[in-house]
C-alpha cells in the first residue's frame, strides 16, 4: 500500500475509534485498552478494505475470518475482513509464512523428504501462493542433501561399547522400477550409554560377506577402530566381516531370532520345551555356564532334529556372549531389538509414502531424519543402567585392549 492509501486508511480508523471511545472523557481499564487496540486495528483493516474496493470496482466484501496476532507481547484476537477474489491482504497482517522463520523451510523439506521432484514442488507452492523461487528451493534442498552428505562421513568416536546391526528390507524406486533393498542399519552405544546411528548403507539384492565389509570398512575409515561387542542376526558373511574388522570384539548373535529359529524349525511341543530351557540359560551368572547349558540342551536333541541342532552347536558361543558382561548391561546387547525399533519407526514412513520409497535418496533422507528426531529426544541421554557402570565397563575394554597403546 502506497503512502497516500496508508494516510487514508489511518484517518478513516481515527475517525471511527473516537467516534466510539472518546465521546466521553471515562478512564479504560486495561481490559478495554485491550479492546480499543482490537477494535482500532479492526478499524484500520476495514478502512483498508474500503480503499482496496474502490480500486478494484469488480471486488467484493466477503465477511471476515478470525486470526491471532501477537504484537509487543500482546495475543490480540481480530476478525480480518476479506474480499471475494481473496486478492486482498491487511499490511497489518505478518507475510505469509513468516510467523515462524523456519516455517517454509521445514514445509519444503517435508516435501523433499516424502519424495516430490522439484517440478511437483514448485507447483504446490504456486498453488499455495508461496512466492518463492526456484532458485531458492534449490538452496534449502543442497542445504538438507549437504546435512546428509555431513552426517554419513563425520568423524565416528574411537571406540564402542557395542554395535547393533540390522537388515531393514523395503522396496525403493530405482532406474524407473520398484525393487526390493535393504538398508544396513548401525546402531552405536558407547561406555556412558549413548545412543546413535554410526551409519546405514542402502544395498540392492541379498546379503553377503562383501557387502558387510563394505559396511566395516566405512566405519574404520571414519574412526571407529575397537569395539566391545557387535550384536547382529546370523546373516550370511556376517561372521567373518566382524572377524576382519573387529577381531577383538565378542560377536552376539540375536537371542530373540533363536527362539523364532527354534518356532520355525521344531514341533509346537519341542519348541516350547525348547524355549523354556532357554530362558533358564538366559540367567545364568556367567558365560562358561551358560555354554555348558546350551550345548547341553542342543545335543538333548540332536537326533530329532540334526540339521537344526549342528548349527545351533557351531554357533552357540555367539548366542550366550552377552552372559560375559554386567547383568545390568546384558538386556542391551543380547538382541537387535534396538535397532529393530529404530526400523518401525522407518517402516511406519514407507506405509505413508505408498507402500515404498521414492528414491534413494528420499530413503536416506527418512533415516537421517528420524535418527536427528531421536538425538533431541529420545537418545539425547545416557542409558542409566550401563552409565552406572562405566567403571566396570573401562576396565573390561582395556583388559582386552590392552596390547595396543590408546585405551579408551
Amino acid at each position: 500500500m502506497d503512502k497516500e492509501m496508508y494516510e487514508k486508511a489511518k484517518e478513516y480508523a481515527i475517525n471511527k475509534m473516537i467516534e466510539k471511545y472518546c465521546k466521553n472523557s471515562d478512564e479504560q481499564t486495561k481490559i478495554a485498552l485491550k479492546e480499543f487496540c482490537e477494535a482500532f486495528l479492526e478499524s484500520f483493516m476495514l478502512g483498508e478494505r474500503d480503499i482496496f474496493l474502490q480500486n478494484h470496482v469488480q471486488d467484493k466484501g466477503n465477511g471476515f475470518y478470525t486470526r491471532t496476532v501477537n504484537s509487543a507481547g500482546i495475543s490480540y484476537s481480530l476478525n480480518i475482513p476479506r474480499t471475494r477474489s481473496g486478492q486482498f491482504r491487511s499490511s497489518i497482517l505478518p507475510e505469509r509464512w513468516k510467523r515462524n522463520t523456519t516455517e517454509y523451510t521445514q514445509f519444503v523439506m517435508a516435501l523433499v523428504l516424502n519424495g516430490y521432484s522439484p517440478t511437483q514442488i514448485m507447483d504446490v507452492l504456486e498453488t499455495l501462493k508461496l512466492p518463492y523461487t526456484k532458485e531458492e528451493l534449490t538452496k534449502i534442498r543442497e542445504q538438507l542433501m549437504e546435512r546428509l552428505k555431513d552426517f554419513k562421513t563425520r568423524q565416528l568416536p574411537t571406540s564402542a561399547f557395542a554395535l547393533v546391526v540390522d537388515a531393514y528390507r523395503c522396496q525403493v524406486k530405482k532406474d524407473g522400477r520398484v525393487r526390493d533393498a535393504s538398508v544396513y542399519i548401525v546402531l552405536g552405544i558407547d561406555m556412558e550409554g549413548k545412543k546413535d546411528i554410526y551409519g546405514f548403507y542402502v544395498h540392492f539384492g541379498p546379503e553377503n560377506k562383501f557387502d558387510w565389509m563394505r559396511v566395516f570398512d566405512d566405519l574404520v575409515s571414519r574412526g571407529l577402530k575397537r569395539v566391545m561387542v557387535l550384536v547382529s542376526d546370523n546373516f550370511p558373511g556376517m561372521n567373518d566381516a566382524v572377524k576382519l574388522a573387529y577381531p577383538e570384539a565378542d560377536h552376539q548373535l540375536c537371542w530373540v531370532h533363536l527362539k523364532r529359529n527354534v518356532n520355525k524349525h521344531m514341533n509346537k511341543e519341542d519348541a516350547k520345551q525348547f524355549k523354556k530351557e532357554l530362558k533358564q540359560i538366559k540367567v545364568q551368572p556367567d558365560y562358561d555356564t551358560g555354554l555348558e547349558q546350551l550345548k547341553k540342551l542342543c545335543e538333548s536333541y540332536k537326533e530329532k532334529y540334526p540339521i537344526f541342532m549342528k548349527k545351533l552347536l557351531n554357533d552357540a558361543e555367539k548366542y550366550v556372549v552377552f552372559l560375559k558382561y554386567p547383568d545390568e548391561v546384558r538386556s542391551y546387547i543380547y538382541t537387535t531389538n534396538a535397532a529393530e525399533s529404530f526400523n518401525s519407526m522407518l517402516e511406519k514412513e514407507r506405509h505413508r509414502k505408498g507402500e515404498y520409497f521414492q528414491s534413494v535418496e528420499v530413503l536416506e533422507l527418512n533415516v537421517f531424519l528420524i535418527r536427528e528426531r531421536l538425538k533431541e529426544k529420545n537418545w539425547k541421554n545416557s542409558i542409566p543402567k550401563i552409565k552406572g557402570v562405566e567403571y566396570e565397563l573401562l576396565q573390561l575394554f582395556n583388559l582386552r585392549y590392552a596390547n595396543q597403546t590408546q585405551f579408551f
